[in-house]
């Protein structure tokens, strides 16, 4: 199991709230996106994206830029969190649809573990 230290850049978890990021991330691939973080944890939202964006620069987790598109409500594509927003124009999976404008799509973040990981 990776140990994932909580130094400055997450200092505002708690020992309560470790824990319970511990048991999300217990088993590889585990996934998580920042608003169940924000539910779990009782965070804000941009303290949810920290810890995200921390996991995936440390190389804990494999973050993915979610792409969601007004033909679904679930997501219709993703590519790697990192690399900037997909290249239009761009087609839609789900509908087949190619999209001109940013303004038609929505996006969000979901971690995956790589494997377990301990927050201490």
């Amino acid at each position: 199991m990776n140990q994932f230290t909580c130094d400055v850049r997450l200092n505002f978890l708690d020992a309560s709230q470790k824990t319970k990021l511990s048991k999300k991330f217990r088993n590889p691939n585990s996934k998580v996106m920042p608003h169940e973080l924000v539910v779990s944890l009782r965070v804000k939202l941009p303290q949810a994206y920290a810890v995200v964006i921390a996991l995936g620069s440390s190389g804990l987790c494999s973050n993915r830029l979610l792409i969601y598109h007004n033909c679904s409500e679930a997501s219709v594509g993703s590519i790697p969190f990192g690399i900037g927003f997909p290249t239009l124009p761009w087609i839609c999976r789900e509908c087949g649809e190619s999209i001109e404008d940013y303004n038609e799509m929505s996006f969000d973040v979901i971690a995956v573990a790589k494997e377990p990981i301990e927050f201490v």
